[in-house]
């Protein structure tokens, strides 16, 4: 995979520079689109299927929620979650793979919009006047942020909802990084990206450290429980729910 300028243009190109496919022509390739893979395929139905149960189960759903999907990728996910919730506003800045959810992932209470989630945020009381989010989710997405970033999403959050929560999934955790990178091929190929400057990491991005997220929800005033992943998912990320 070759070095990209920003995350942006990482993701427009993703499909065709490592599958070379144009465009999205089947489930699967919905799939590969985001990287929702293990050796080029499509993640097994029983692992994307707990995925999803954890999902609901951290977010603990109502039939009156308001849901905004933060990084929603292409609907794989999002889609999914329709029948749990009155509402879903889903952002993602990749103009053609918000063509495909909307092509592939639509439905009636689903509204997808091409965005910078910050300021997706920030105008989110401008361009959505008198609704109040009551959960939000990001998934497999906050390695493309730095804290900075993250203050901002948090304290647009904490400006737009009076009571949510906020589950941030599959976020990768610097404590646990040699699980990932456990062969010396794959140690040298990480100091080597951080070396030249490679912000995408190979795609994997940024690593965080939970100390940094607890101390940032603190001084928010805010909740925050953090829980390391476990195979067959992953043992080198963690999720973080984040609540008033």
């Amino acid at each position: 995979m070759e070095q990209f300028d920003n995350w942006q243009q990482y993701w427009e190109n993703f499909l065709q520079h490592k599958y070379g496919k144009a465009e999205v022509a089947s489930e699967d390739d919905l799939f590969c689109q985001v990287g929702r893979t293990v050796f080029k395929k499509p993640i097994a139905k029983e692992i994307f299927n707990e995925m999803m149960d954890k999902i609901v189960a951290d977010l603990s759903f109502s039939p009156d929620d308001m849901l905004v999907e933060l990084c929603c990728g292409n609907g794989l996910f999002t889609y999914e979650l329709k029948d749990l919730v009155r509402q879903i506003i889903a952002v993602d800045f990749s103009q053609n793979i918000i063509d495909a959810a909307n092509k592939y992932k639509s439905a009636g209470n689903i509204t997808y919009r091409v965005g910078d989630v910050v300021a997706f945020l920030s105008d989110f009381k401008t361009n959505w006047p008198g609704i109040v989010p009551t959960k939000y989710l990001m998934n497999d997405a906050l390695a493309y942020f730095i804290l900075p970033d993250l203050e901002k999403i948090l304290v647009n959050i904490s400006s737009l909802s009076p009571d949510f929560i906020f589950l941030i999934r599959g976020v990768p955790n610097d404590n646990l990084k040699w699980n990932y990178y456990n062969t010396e091929e794959r140690k040298a190929l990480y100091l080597a990206n951080i070396a030249k400057g490679d912000l995408t990491n190979d795609g994997l991005g940024n690593w965080w450290l939970p100390e940094d997220i607890q101390a940032l929800c603190g001084s928010l005033n805010l909740n925050c429980i953090i829980r390391n992943q476990e195979l067959p998912i992953s043992d080198y990320r963690m999720d973080v729910i984040i609540s008033r």
